[in-house]
């Protein structure tokens, strides 16, 4: 190989980063923007926080949710803060697996499962409380190509005021915090 097809291959490179770099954080935009319009609709102090990688998920549970010391994620009736730091929870427990040796990969994969389930859980709720349920395949699939769950948000809050719901006195109970049982109801240690 000369110079030239080094050079080529080089500046092909860098305009498949560049075009990458832009994509990428042209969804993040989208995404932070959706984030701040769900938070501005349910009256969320801080709505800034939309624009933060990981404080965001914060916002965004607690606007959901609401203040309680509880919430119920497929029947284990976690701490809220399990939820508010999932991206930080997902992390370490990512460190902890890899180190396992032998089963770590299956436990990855697990941890995969885990974590878009959750997300869905609360993308879910999220369009519950702005009155656009999303269910099922659907609801599957925006999790997992995150962008789609990013334009349903968007165009759902859309339909409101900023400031048209009020997190702190929201009292409508979510379908998912009034099931009694689930997959993971075995951790509230009741048998």
């Amino acid at each position: 190989m000369d110079y030239d097809d080094l050079g080529v291959v080089l500046g092909t490179f860098a305009i498949v980063i560049a075009v990458m770099t832009v994509i990428a954080l042209i969804f993040y935009i989208i995404g932070a923007i959706s984030s701040y319009k769900y938070l501005k609709v349910r009256s969320y102090e801080n709505a800034w926080m939309a624009f933060i990688p990981i404080i965001n998920i914060y916002a965004l549970v607690e606007a959901t949710y609401g203040q309680g010391d509880k919430i119920n994620i497929y029947g284990w009736e976690a701490p809220a803060i399990v939820l508010k730091l999932w991206p930080v929870v997902t992390y370490v427990l990512a460190l902890v697996i890899n180190v396992v040796p032998v089963i770590g990969s299956a436990l990855s994969m697990l941890l995969t499962i885990l974590n878009i389930a959750v997300l869905l859980l609360i993308y879910k709720d999220m369009m519950e409380r702005l009155e656009s349920p999303d269910d099922g395949f659907g609801a599957i699939v925006a999790v997992v190509i995150h962008i789609i769950a990013d334009i349903k948000v968007l165009g759902a809050a859309g339909r409101f005021q900023p400031g048209q719901q009020n997190w702190r006195a929201d009292d409508r109970v979510l379908a998912s915090q009034a099931a009694i049982g689930g997959p993971l109801s075995f951790l509230n240690g009741k048998i």
